[in-house]
């Protein structure tokens, strides 16, 4: 199935996608198309699960839904093309039967979800920036189950509207969530909660031993 993407948004998806691969090799996503978009969702660590859509030409009557490696869709996307527009032939992508079963198959209520909080990101950012610079200093010279005990303490406090650091730190290190003045939201749906920007959206199920093994991803 060919779908056609313009360079910006070819370029962004890109962009987004090496920085998941960077932090997770061997990333699986799952690859779906509607009538005028084409979606990526991820899980990644942190409990964390990544939305990115952007606009596309989908061809009338046609639909495409797979899980695929990552760095095989970042190939299909980085063919070299001769016009701004262009044309990307998901029909090439492997996929994942093994994963068929896993929490990118699955997915949360895609309505009910509360009326947003909403906030500007160069206002969160120093949150993040005060977690991160917690756990160096009170890492230091602990061993790795420390540090994973400690991490978890951190990361799963509530803050900027109820959402878990882990969420916004994983927005900051995809650059889904970076240091300027633009508008971003949270909102709520039963135990989901869903961060938001311009350039994707992070989820994340609420906290408990049930909960970090249950996460979910939403259109």
């Amino acid at each position: 199935m060919r779908i056609s993407l313009g360079s910006t948004e070819r370029s962004t998806l890109i962009r987004l996608l090496e920085k998941q691969v960077e932090w997770r090799p061997s990333l699986p996503v799952r690859v779906v198309t509607s009538r005028s978009a084409v979606g990526i969702y991820s899980a990644l660590p942190l409990d964390v699960h990544v939305f990115m859509a952007m606009p596309a030409g989908i061809p009338e009557g046609k639909s495409f839904d797979r899980i695929v490696f990552a760095e095989s869709l970042i190939s299909v996307l980085s063919v070299p093309q001769e016009s701004v527009t262009a044309e990307i032939d998901l029909s090439t992508l492997n996929p994942i039967e093994s994963l068929v079963g896993t929490s990118l198959v699955e997915m949360p209520p895609t309505d009910g979800w509360q009326i947003p909080i909403t906030a500007l990101a160069s206002d969160i950012i120093p949150i993040v920036n005060e977690a991160s610079i917690e756990f160096e200093r009170r890492s230091q010279g602990l061993g790795e189950r420390g540090k994973s005990e400690l991490a978890d303490e951190i990361w799963e406090r509530p803050a900027w509207a109820g959402l878990p650091i882990r969420v916004l730190h994983a927005a900051t290190r995809l650059q889904i969530l970076w240091n300027e003045p633009i508008k971003v939201s949270a909102s709520t749906c039963g135990p989901w909660k869903r961060l938001s920007t311009p350039r994707g959206q992070v989820f994340a199920y609420a906290t408990g031993p049930a909960a970090r093994t249950g996460l979910r991803i939403v259109n």
